[in-house]
C-alpha cells in the first residue's frame, strides 16, 4: 500500500445513500467563504504588500516629514513595521499549519481559515506554548496601539478626550455583549444537528 492509499478499515463514502435533504445538512455549519484559507492567504499578501509600500513611501519621505513632524514620522514608522513583523508572522503561521495539514491524511488542506488567539484556545487547540502565546499577544497590543496613537492629536485635550470617548465606547459594548454570552442565553450555540426526515 502506497503513502498515497487511505488507512485500512476506513469505509469509503457512499454517495449513492440519498439522505433525504435537497441540500447537504452539514453546509449551514460550514462558515462563509470569507472565513476560508484561500481568503486569509490573500488579503495578508494584500496587507503584508501595502505595509511594505507604506514603508517604502515613508523611508523616501523621510528628510521632509521629519523637518514638519519629527514625533509623527517616527510614530508611522514604528506603527508600520509592527504592523509589517505581525502580518509576516501570521502569514509563517499561516504556511507551516498549511504545510502541516498536507502531510497528513487526506494530504489537502482545511476548508476553514488558521485561528490565531485569542480566537483558539491554545489550551486545547494548536501547539502555542507560554511565551509564544505571551508574545503573540504582545504584539497585538503593541501594533493596536501604535495605529492608534498616530491618529490622535497632538495637543494633550484632544487626546485625552479621545481616549475617554473610545473607551467608554468599549466599557458601553461590553456592557451589552457580556449579558448575551451567559450559558443560558439564547445565543449560545447548542451544537446539535439536524436527524433525518422521516
Amino acid at each position: 500500500m502506497g503513502p498515497s492509499h487511505p488507512p485500512p478499515n476506513t469505509p469509503p463514502a457512499d454517495f449513492a445513500v440519498p439522505s433525504g435533504y435537497p441540500t447537504n445538512p452539514y453546509l449551514t455549519y460550514r462558515p462563509i467563504f470569507a472565513r476560508s484559507l484561500p481568503i486569509q492567504i490573500l488579503v495578508t499578501g494584500i496587507t503584508l504588500t501595502l505595509v511594505s509600500v507604506l514603508l517604502i513611501q515613508l523611508l523616501f519621505s523621510a528628510p521632509s516629514h521629519i523637518r514638519i513632524a519629527r514625533t509623527n514620522f517616527f510614530l508611522q514608522v514604528s506603527a508600520a513595521l509592527a504592523v509589517l513583523a505581525w502580518e509576516i508572522a501570521s502569514l509563517s503561521i499561516i504556511l507551516n499549519a498549511s504545510r502541516d495539514q498536507s502531510q497528513k491524511w487526506p494530504f489537502m488542506l482545511d476548508y476553514v481559515a488558521v485561528d490565531f488567539p485569542p480566537l483558539n484556545d491554545p489550551r486545547t487547540h494548536g501547539t502555542w506554548s507560554t511565551a509564544g502565546l505571551t508574545a503573540w499577544l504582545f504584539m497585538n497590543a503593541i501594533v493596536s496601539a501604535l495605529t492608534q496613537v498616530c491618529h490622535l492629536a497632538t495637543s494633550p485635550p484632544q487626546w485625552l478626550i479621545h481616549a475617554y470617548t473610545r473607551l467608554h465606547t468599549y466599557i458601553s459594548l461590553l456592557s451589552c455583549i457580556l449579558p448575551a454570552l451567559k450559558p443560558n442565553s439564547s445565543l449560545s450555540f447548542s451544537g446539535h444537528l439536524p436527524s433525518s426526515p422521516h
